[in-house]
């Protein structure tokens, strides 16, 4: 009984690594149906690393035998000179032929309508996936279609898809972010439009390591909307500077977004902050590394310590020895990859006091 449990949790893991799982390439569903009771879904596209072939960490896998007429049945079957998928499959994936133009591949649809019908029914989603831009069936161009009726019960149909496969390039409106920061104003922030040209449903992640600024959101997928703001201003006069990272969990393309700010405080040397604060870590939650802000205030010679705990309370870091002792803001970095994914207690013990923060560590 334990082995068959051990089996169906890692046909479950299995299952939704794949539906969660990224890949690099394009494709349209094809849902063929006999009108009646019967359909099945045909997928066309374009992966990285495919062959003309069955390619089973694609999840190309050859069909049995075509059943009696009697019975419904739909599959891609071989091309000549374009495919080899042995007694044909539901999915069919090549290499891209171009990155850098538009491409057109051809695939071959079979299908018997079975008992009871006469005709098979071909319906697809409009408008057509990302990278998708013409489709068209035994050479009639589906523009503006989103179904196409077979004129015989049993037969073939050539369909022919035109992908265009150029790079993934995030674009930034604007291109850079400066900031000016005083005691007479809120704490400002920025809006930035983000543009995923060449894929619109282009996932992308946005980070920062500056404990003074704040994304949201962090992650998206396609065209959107990228609120910037600053968190904390409690740091001396002066310029800084950080850099938002744009990029695809998918693919190796990237954008950086520079970020200036400028702090006056209206005096030149403004007194020192006696408050202790644990202002939190960005980015939260995190995969491998975080930031940890925070300010001792006039204790910052007082004897202080840092640590993280786990969800039973047992301590997995010690960052005491990364404090300084001083009064302004300082940023702690806490590396987190040897420890496995859960929410983490941040404590900051000082003067007396005890500061605790949660973090939430991704894998």
């Amino acid at each position: 009984m334990k082995t068959i449990n051990l089996c169906i949790l890692l046909l479950v893991l299995g299952t939704t690594a794949l539906t969660a799982q990224e890949f690099r390439g394009a494709e349209i569903g094809l849902q063929v149906a006999n009108q009646a009771d019967r359909s099945a879904l045909l997928v066309l596209g374009v992966r990285e690393g495919a062959t003309t072939g069955l390619d089973a960490e694609l999840q190309e896998y050859e069909l049995p035998p075509q059943p009696p007429n009697e019975i419904f049945d739909a599959r891609i079957i071989s091309t000549p000179g374009h495919s080899d998928l042995g007694l044909g499959g539901i999915r069919d994936y090549r290499a891209p032929e171009s990155t850098t133009a538009p491409f057109t591949m051809t695939y071959t649809i079979a299908w018997q309508a079975g008992e009871g019908s006469n005709a098979v029914l071909v319906t697809w989603q409009v408008p057509y996936e990302a990278r998708i831009t013409s489709l068209s069936i035994d050479g009639e161009d589906m523009a503006g279609e989103t179904q196409w009726l077979s004129d015989f019960a049993q037969g073939q149909a050539t369909v022919r898809v035109t992908f265009n496969y150029q790079p993934l390039e995030f674009l930034a409106t604007p291109a850079s972010i400066t900031f000016d920061v005083d005691d007479r104003f809120t704490l400002p922030s920025e809006n930035v439009q983000l543009v995923t040209k060449n894929d619109p449903g282009a996932s992308w992640i946005a980070s920062c390591d500056a404990p003074w600024l704040s994304l949201s959101p962090g992650s998206g997928n396609g065209d959107g909307m990228l609120t910037v703001a600053v968190t904390n201003a409690d740091m001396p006069n002066g310029n800084y500077q950080t850099v938002i990272r744009l990029r695809s969990p998918v693919y190796p393309v990237q954008l950086d977004i520079p970020v200036a700010l400028s702090i006056t405080v209206g005096v030149e040397n403004p007194s020192a902050p006696r408050t202790i604060r644990l202002i939190g870590n960005y980015p939260n939650p995190f995969t491998e590394e975080t930031a940890i802000l925070l300010q001792l205030g006039s204790a910052g010679q007082d004897a202080a310590t840092l640590r993280i705990h786990d969800a039973l309370g047992r301590m997995v870091a010690d960052l005491t020895g990364q404090l300084e002792a001083r009064s302004d803001a300082q940023r702690i970095r806490f590396h987190a990859s040897s420890l496995p994914p859960g929410v983490y207690t941040c404590r900051l013990d000082c003067g007396g006091r005890a500061l605790i923060r949660s973090m939430v560590l991704l894998k």
